[in-house]
């Protein structure tokens, strides 16, 4: 196997690897947080007005974080400033002790050691002239000892994930330059087969239209809208029991009380990129063809124009549904004779335009549509 491919092998094992260790390090311990403190978010205030938000606790031995930034409203937003207010943030125990109580702009963190267990009651008011909206996270972080002391251990998972991230994303970039300056030096422009010297018969030159880069665009949007809308079905369908479960965490009010983190972005990320994998796979190693390919009349083959198998399917679309814009900028640089991106040069493929009697064969040349 050339060096090429075994350092995206190398490369898709680590990303896979560092996303694997992200999320199941991730999952328990987002909902450790969920479980154990109060998020809210947006919630907006008006001059002089306040709003509040309680925790509950149940072990002393253990402090209290309390996170709150100011985001940009609608006020500001438009010319992209935070309100530089002044609020007031004040804690009170289960007796109405107050615990803490600071004035502060833009951000504020600090931690403190309950005294008692129960209820525990956070306001903050706006001491501005303007509203403004707040994100606040109170109760106990994992990652927050008892000393105040971060914890890193607890953290070694998205710490061991994110380097294992990196890594591979370098480490693919490099194997797909490597793939593609190694084929450089080996593929010309132009596939021919001459008349062989010890026969008199001549093979004649066929061509393939290679689709263009606009036509592949527009059929990658048809399938990523039609994908997407089948994620957000399916991803509707799994929100069901929590909402069930756990209304309090799809409430919309004004304050946005106990509302969970609604970004989980890697997660999404991961799922959405297996399952467009999948897709592209299942429609490009049977027919070459998925909807978007078809509405455009475009189809994936290999270099000769035939059908391509699973294998070489699976590494042709893991670029275009993990890492699309390095994908298609460095195909876009080393390999656009045969307007390739970096995984098609990996996987031997090209994308050309049907036409009636368009001949698929060995013995092509490529002409640009």
């Amino acid at each position: 196997m050339q060096r090429g491919y075994i350092t995206l092998i190398v490369g898709a094992a680590l990303l896979i690897s560092g996303i694997v260790v992200s999320a199941l390090w991730a999952v328990p311990f987002a909902g450790k947080i969920l479980r154990e403190g109060t998020i809210l978010s947006g919630a907006s205030i008006r001059p002089s007005g306040s709003v509040n938000a309680s925790t509950q606790v149940i072990d002393t031995s253990r402090p209290i974080s309390l996170a709150i930034h100011i985001e940009r409203n609608n006020e500001t937003a438009a010319v992209g400033q935070i309100p530089n207010n002044t609020l007031r943030e004040t804690v009170r125990n289960p007796n109405g002790i107050i615990m803490t109580s600071n004035e502060f702009t833009r951000g504020f963190f600090t931690t403190f050691k309950p005294d008692i267990t129960g209820k525990y009651t956070l306001t903050i008011y706006n001491l501005g002239r303007i509203p403004v909206s707040v994100g606040v996270l109170v109760g106990n972080l994992p990652f927050v000892g008892a000393n105040n002391q971060v914890n890193l251990n607890s953290l070694s998972g998205v710490i061991a994930g994110s380097i294992l991230i990196v890594v591979g994303i370098i480490v693919l970039v490099a194997g797909g330059i490597v793939v593609a300056l190694d084929r450089r030096k080996t593929i010309t422009k132009t596939i021919t087969q001459t008349t062989s010297p010890s026969s008199s018969e001549t093979t004649a030159t066929e061509t393939i239209v290679l689709a263009r880069w606009i036509d592949r665009f527009i059929a990658w949007l048809i399938d990523f809208i039609i994908v997407s809308i089948g994620l957000a079905i399916l991803f509707a369908l799994i929100s069901i029991p929590f909402w069930i479960a756990f209304p309090q965490w799809f409430e919309s009010s004004s304050n946005n009380m106990n509302m969970p983190f609604r970004n989980v972005g890697p997660f999404n990320y991961l799922i959405s990129s297996l399952v467009f994998t999948a897709y592209w796979t299942y429609f490009e190693s049977t027919s070459g063809q998925s909807i978007g390919k078809k509405v455009l009349r475009l189809k994936t083959t290999g270099v000769g124009g035939k059908n391509i198998d699973a294998k070489t399917a699976v590494i042709e679309s893991f670029g275009k549904a993990f890492l699309l814009p390095i994908d298609l900028i460095l195909g876009w640089i080393f390999t656009n004779d045969k307007r390739q991106r970096i995984f098609n040069r990996a996987s031997n493929t090209i994308v050309i335009k049907l036409k009636e009697n368009n001949p698929v064969s060995n013995n092509v040349t490529y002409l640009k549509d």
